[in-house]
């Protein structure tokens, strides 16, 4: 195993929750080496954060809809750009990922901020959404867009769409935002958290593709659940991936809410993805490969994962009561193993389990999600130490 992520792990598995059945997988607790100051206070839902060439801290703002700049040395924050089409409906959605162009105060022309955000945009067709999110959710989408900085100022302008009308959620939006070494945009779309809570009676689509003509379109339906490609004007890049036939955006697939990407040294690419109650993952991201949600969580082993296509329930959907730790009778449900097609496993897993954990631990009383052998890791960073 590399050791940046030897590294990465040890730091994740730090913060693993202390459980008191046996513990998932092995737990490995490194010892603490580093020391925590605060910075800076008061921001709100503070969501991408990265170092610029200015060595200042940037920062994008979730629910302020804000780009700002963090002097590391004294706390001082000064907004770049407030963003007023940014639409903060719930809790997962609002001004997501963010990227400086490596060329950024070199004098190249090209002082360029791309930036991810859901908004509502009448004009496009409802998106399907569950019981509880119909009102603001039925509109809401997400685009990617460049804004250009001015030095002087100290602020950012000149918003350019490069994509717009993605599909947003009330859940599972993911939206992380990286250019590559090969200047590249890389972009990832959760699920929408389908097929379960206020969304139980949504299918997921992180399996579905887009037909050439979808592509032609700008219909972009298919792309719920999967990681992006793109070039920097928002063009689908000529040596993408073909898959089932059609080239698009599209650079891998099957994912469920995939919140972290990050490149090592290498040009490998790293991801971190939620998992339902077990199974959180950490994967290599390769062109074209299909990473098995929803019929597969971490690897295909049937352990204490199924399937359940609430949608398809004999029993009309909406007539059922969605329970996150009991599958409704009416539900059609199939074991991992029971979908055969090739993917690409994990590298590792937080955690997985046996059948017989009980995920109603009453040690955590009416927040039992806190008792579940997931991280849910919100990030990555690949940090490869110094030798020597």
């Amino acid at each position: 195993m590399p050791r940046l992520l030897v590294s990465l792990l040890a730091l994740l598995l730090l913060s693993a929750p202390g459980v008191a059945q046996v513990a998932p997988d092995a737990v490995v607790r490194g010892k603490l080496t580093f020391k925590m100051t605060v910075v800076a206070t008061g921001l709100k839902g503070p969501w991408e954060l990265t170092f610029g060439p200015d060595n200042f801290l940037w920062v994008t703002e979730r629910t302020a809809g804000r780009i700002i700049r963090i002097n590391p040395a004294d706390g001082a924050a000064a907004a770049a750009i407030e963003i007023k089409e940014v639409a903060v409906p719930g809790g997962q959605d609002g001004l997501l990922g963010m990227a400086l162009h490596p060329d950024l105060l070199k004098g190249k022309g090209h002082d360029w901020v791309f930036a991810a955000y859901t908004y509502f945009d009448a004009a496009l067709p409802p998106v399907a959404t569950g019981a509880k999110a119909d009102g603001p959710y039925q509109r809401l989408h997400a685009k990617i867009v460049r804004l250009t900085y001015d030095p002087a100022n100290h602020t950012l302008g000149h918003s350019v769409d490069l994509i717009t009308g993605l599909l947003a959620s009330s859940d599972h939006n993911s939206g992380r935002l990286k250019i590559g070494p090969d200047l590249k945009l890389y972009y990832t779309i959760g699920d929408g958290g389908h097929d379960q809570l206020a969304n139980y009676c949504v299918p997921i689509e992180a399996q579905s593709l887009p037909t050439g003509e979808d592509v032609r379109a700008k219909n972009y339906f298919s792309y719920q659940g999967k990681s992006l490609r793109l070039n920097l004007d928002g063009s689908v890049p000529s040596d993408n991936p073909i898959i089932k036939g059609v080239r698009s955006h599209i650079f891998t697939y099957g994912h469920r809410n995939m919140q972290g990407i990050d490149f090592a040294p290498d040009g490998t690419l790293y991801a971190s993805e939620h998992g339902p109650k077990t199974d959180d993952e950490i994967n290599f991201l390769m062109a074209g490969k299909n990473y098995g949600w929803p019929h597969v969580a971490g690897y295909r082993d049937n352990k204490a994962y199924q399937y359940a296509r609430w949608a398809e329930a004999t029993t009309p959907c909406k007539q059922i009561r969605f329970n996150d730790l009991q599958i409704d009778p009416s539900v059609p449900r199939d074991d991992e193993t029971v979908w055969t097609k090739e993917f690409q496993m994990p590298i590792a897993t937080l955690f997985t389990v046996p059948n017989d954990w009980n995920f109603n631990d009453t040690a955590c009383k009416d927040f039992t999600f806190v008792c579940w052998p997931t991280v849910a890791p919100s990030s990555i960073e690949a940090y490869m130490p110094k030798s020597g």
